[in-house]
C-alpha cells in the first residue's frame, strides 16, 4: 500500500530548507526506504545544493518536479519561496521517472516526444502503471500534446495529473525541471507509479466569462492573430482600454459545445506590431471566446464544495494516504490572504494528519471531471488524494530551522527574508491595483454594451411589433370582409387568433368549379399558430382558391391541394385540417369533403336536436401523398335549420381550472339563439366562449361560420 510523506521548510539558505524537508519526509516514513520524490522549489535557490542534500539522505531515489510559484502543505501552510518534498513509499508500490529533453523545440513534436520518452523507460517498469505525473515546461507550448499522448501510452486504466513548471510574475530568472539530480530547462520530467493506489481527483475553478462571445478567425501555432473582425490584442482593448496589456487574470474562455463548459487559455507575450497574443496552452481556429473574470467569492465557495466531495468520496472508497495540489499561480494572487484555503479546507475534509502536498504553476494538466479527456487547464486548482496507509504525524518545519552559525549571518538571513517578502508585496500590491483598473474598465465597457443591447432589442421588438401588425392587418385582409349575400341564405364567419397571426383559415368562393349553381365554404386549421401557422395558411389559401375555379370534382379539388401541400411540408411535421362544403344555391343541398377536420354540426329547430353530421372523413391535407379524398352529400337544408362549422380551438378551449368548453356548450348555444341573424349567432357563441373562460387566454386560435337556411319569403324578397 501507498505511504506518502510530505516535507516543507522556509529557509532562505538552500542546504538548510533542503536538510529540514529531507529529514521530515525520512521521519514520517519511519525507516521505510522511498520508491520516489516530487521536489518544488523556488527559482532562486542553488538548486544544485538541494540535490546534493536530497541524494545524501536518499541516494539514488528517481525524483522529478519544477520550481514553483509558491509551495503549500499541510503542515506548513501557503509560502512565496521554500523547499516542498513529497516521498512515495510502501510495499507493492514501483516507481519510475522519465523526461523529454529540448521539449516543444522548434520543428518539435510533442506527441512523439511523450512516445518516445515513454518508450526509453518502460521496459523497466514493475508492474501496471497506476497513476502519472508530469511537469513540463510550458514555455514553448505543446504541453497539453504532451500530456494527452503521455496519458494514453501508460494506459486506461492510470490517471495523469501535473502542473507546467512555474515562478513568481515579477522574477525574470529561467524556468527549471528537476530529473534524478540534473536540473534541466525546456524539459518534461515524469514521474509513474505502480502497484494499488486508489485515486480520486476534483477540479476548482471559480471563474466566469464575461462580454460577449467571438469567434477566433487566425492562429499560428500557439499564437492568436486575430479574433472577430480584428486582431486578438484589438479584442481585449475592447474591453481593457487602447492601452492596456492583455493579462493572466483576464484569460480567455473557449466554450466547449460538448460538455456545455469553457477551459481557459491565459495570455503571455503580445505583438504590438500585429496585434497577436501568445497562449502557450494554445486556441483553436474557430473557437468562440469570451474574457473570464475570476470571482473570489465563488473560487473560495468551489474550493469549500470540491473539498467536501473529496472528503465524502475518499470516506466511503479508501483510506486516503496523502493529496497533491497543483494551484495555477494567478489562484494565489486573486485569493490573496485566502490562498490558505486550498489547503485548510482540504485538511479539514480528510481524516487528520493526512500529507498535503502542492505547488502553483502556470497551467495544470488534468481532466476537468472523471471520464473527461486530459487538458492543460488555467486558472483551476487540481486536487488528487491517493490511497493507502494512513500518514505517520508530520514533523512541522518552518523559519525556526537551524542555519548558518552566528549572530551577523542570522541578521543578514532575516534581513534579505524581509526585502524579498516587502518585494513581493509591493509587486503583488502592483499587479491588485493593475487588476482592479482592468475590473473596472472591463465593467464600464461591458455595462456600455448591455444598454446597446438593450435599446437594441427595444428597437428589434418595436420593429418586431411593426412587422407583425402589419401581418395581423394583412391576414384579416384574406379573410371575407362581410356576408356573402347568398340569395336563401344567411351565412357569418369570424377568426380570432391568441396571438397576432394565425393559423386558422375560412373563406367563402361563389361558383367553384365553374358550376353557377353552387357557393363553396371553407373552414380550415393549420397545426400550431403564431407567424409558422399564418404562413402556411396564406399558402394554402392561395392553392385552395386557384384551384377552386378550374374544373373538376370537389373531391379532385382536395386531392390537388394535399398534393401541393404534401411537396412544400416534407419532414416538416406540420399538416393543416380542412373542411371544404359546396352549397347548391337551388336546391339547398349539401355536398362537402372533410380532411381531418370535425364534422359539420346541423341544429334543427323542429326537433330542437343539434348533431353532427356522418360522412366518410380523409385524413389531414399535407401527411399522405397520394391520399383519395370522398365527396359527401346530405338533403337540402330547410327553414329553421343551421349548419356551423368550426376549428377545435373553440371545444377544446379550456378555462383556469382546466376545465374544457366542449362541444355540449356549443350545441346548447346553438339551441338558445338559431332563431337570431347568423352574425349574432357566432357573436353569442363567442360570447358564451368568453364568459367560460374568465380571465384565462385562449391558447388556440377560434374560428366558426354559421349557415342558416331563410324561410321563402325572406329568400325571394
Amino acid at each position: 500500500m501507498l505511504r506518502m510523506a510530505v516535507g516543507h521548510a522556509k529557509c532562505l539558505d538552500a542546504d538548510c530548507a533542503a536538510r529540514g524537508a529531507a529529514a521530515s519526509c525520512r521521519d514520517q516514513l519511519g525507516g521505510a526506504p522511498p520508491v520516489g520524490l516530487l521536489l518544488f522549489t523556488g527559482v532562486g535557490y542553488d538548486h544544485n545544493a538541494i540535490l546534493d542534500v536530497i541524494e545524501d539522505v536518499f541516494p539514488g531515489v528517481p525524483l522529478v518536479g519544477a520550481t514553483s510559484a509558491g509551495e503549500r502543505s499541510a503542515a506548513a501552510g501557503v509560502s512565496d519561496e521554500s523547499v516542498l518534498l513529497v516521498a512515495f513509499a510502501g510495499d507493492g508500490i514501483g516507481c519510475l521517472t522519465g523526461v523529454a529533453r529540448d521539449f516543444a523545440a522548434p520543428g518539435a513534436d510533442p506527441r512523439r516526444q511523450a512516445r518516445e520518452a515513454f518508450e526509453a523507460v518502460r521496459g523497466g517498469l514493475p508492474g501496471e502503471v497506476a497513476l502519472g505525473l508530469a511537469f513540463p515546461d510550458g514555455g514553448r507550448g505543446g504541453a497539453q500534446e504532451f500530456g494527452q499522448e503521455l496519458a494514453a501510452a501508460i494506459g486506461p486504466k492510470a490517471l495523469l495529473f501535473g502542473g507546467l513548471a512555474g515562478r513568481h510574475l515579477a522574477d525574470r530568472r529561467p524556468l527549471r525541471q528537476f530529473f534524478g539530480r540534473e536540473i534541466c530547462i525546456h524539459a518534461a520530467p515524469f514521474l509513474l507509479l505502480t502497484g494499488d493506489i486508489p485515486v480520486a481527483f476534483r477540479l476548482s475553478r471559480g471563474w466566469r466569462p464575461v462580454g460577449g462571445l467571438s469567434r477566433v478567425t487566425g492562429v499560428e501555432g500557439t499564437v492568436v492573430h486575430r479574433i472577430g473582425e480584428g486582431t486578438a490584442l484589438d479584442f481585449y482593448r475592447h474591453y481593457l482600454g487602447p492601452h492596456a496589456e492583455p493579462a493572466t487574470e483576464l484569460p480567455l474562455a473557449i466554450a466547449c459545445e460538448k460538455h456545455k463548459d469553457f477551459i481557459l487559455r491565459a495570455p503571455a507575450f503580445y505583438s504590438e506590431g500585429d496585434g497577436s497574443i501568445q497562449f502557450p496552452a494554445g486556441v483553436p481556429e474557430g473557437a468562440m471566446v469570451q474574457l473570464a473574470q475570476a470571482d473570489r467569492p465563488e473560487m473560495l465557495a468551489d474550493i469549500r464544495e470540491m473539498a467536501k466531495s473529496l472528503g465524502k468520496e475518499a470516506a466511503f472508497g479508501f483510506t486516503p494516504a496523502g493529496a497533491l495540489l497543483f494551484s495555477c499561480s494567478t489562484r494565489k494572487d486573486i485569493l490573496g490572504t485566502k490562498a490558505e484555503e486550498e489547503i485548510t479546507q482540504l485538511a479539514a475534509a480528510l481524516p487528520p494528519g493526512t500529507p498535503l502536498a502542492g505547488f502553483s504553476c502556470h497551467g495544470e494538466l488534468s481532466a476537468a471531471a472523471p471520464g473527461l479527456p486530459l487538458h492543460l487547464q488555467s486558472g483551476s486548482l487540481v486536487t488528487v488524494v491517493l490511497g493507502g496507509e494512513p500518514a505517520r504525524a508530520a514533523l512541522p518545519l518552518g523559519d525556526g530551522l537551524p542555519g548558518p552559525a552566528g549572530e551577523v549571518e542570522s541578521l543578514e538571513r532575516e534581513i534579505r527574508s524581509l526585502s524579498r517578502a516587502l518585494a513581493r508585496a509591493n509587486a503583488s500590491r502592483e499587479r491588485l491595483e493593475a487588476q482592479k483598473d482592468r475590473s473596472q474598465a472591463l465593467m464600464r465597457v461591458i455595462n456600455r454594451e448591455i444598454n446597446e443591447a438593450r435599446l437594441e432589442i427595444q428597437r428589434k421588438n418595436e420593429l418586431l411589433r411593426q412587422a407583425l401588425a402589419l401581418a395581423e392587418e394583412v391576414q384579416r385582409n384574406l379573410l371575407p370582409q362581410a356576408a356573402p349575400g347568398l340569395p336563401g341564405f344567411d351565412i357569418a364567419g369570424l377568426s380570432l387568433y391568441s396571438d397576432e397571426t394565425g393559423g386558422d383559415y375560412f373563406d367563402f368562393i361563389h361558383e367553384p368549379n365553374e358550376d353557377k349553381n353552387r357557393f363553396g365554404v371553407i373552414i380550415g386549421d393549420v397545426t400550431g399558430h403564431g407567424i409558422a401557422a399564418a404562413l402556411l395558411m396564406t399558402t394554402a389559401r392561395a392553392f385552395l382558391r386557384m384551384r377552386s375555379f378550374q374544373p373538376g370534382s370537389l373531391a379532385a379539388v382536395i386531392d390537388d391541394v394535399n398534393k401541393l401541400l404534401c411537396a412544400d411540408l416534407a419532414d416538416s411535421g406540420r399538416f393543416m385540417t380542412l373542411f371544404y362544403l359546396a352549397i347548391d344555391t337551388e336546391k339547398k343541398r349539401l355536398h362537402w369533403v372533410r380532411a381531418g377536420h370535425d364534422p359539420i354540426i346541423l341544429y334543427d329547430a323542429a326537433t330542437g336536436l343539434a348533431q353532427d353530421i356522418p360522412d366518410k372523413g380523409g385524413p389531414p391535407l399535407g401527411i399522405v401523398t397520394e391520399a383519395r379524398y370522398a365527396e359527401n352529400s346530405a338533403e337540402g337544408m330547410k327553414p329553421g335549420q343551421v349548419a356551423l362549422l368550426a376549428t377545435d380551438g373553440l371545444w377544446e378551449a379550456r378555462n383556469a381550472a382546466g376545465e374544457m368548453f366542449g362541444k355540449d356548450r356549443v350545441r346548447a348555444l346553438l339551441g338558445r339563439h338559431h332563431g337570431e341573424p347568423a352574425a349574432a349567432l357566432v357573436d353569442a357563441v363567442l360570447a358564451g366562449l368568453r364568459e367560460f373562460l374568465g380571465d384565462a387566454q385562449p391558447e388556440d386560435d377560434v374560428t366558426l361560420v354559421a349557415i342558416k337556411v331563410l324561410p321563402d319569403e325572406e329568400g325571394t324578397a
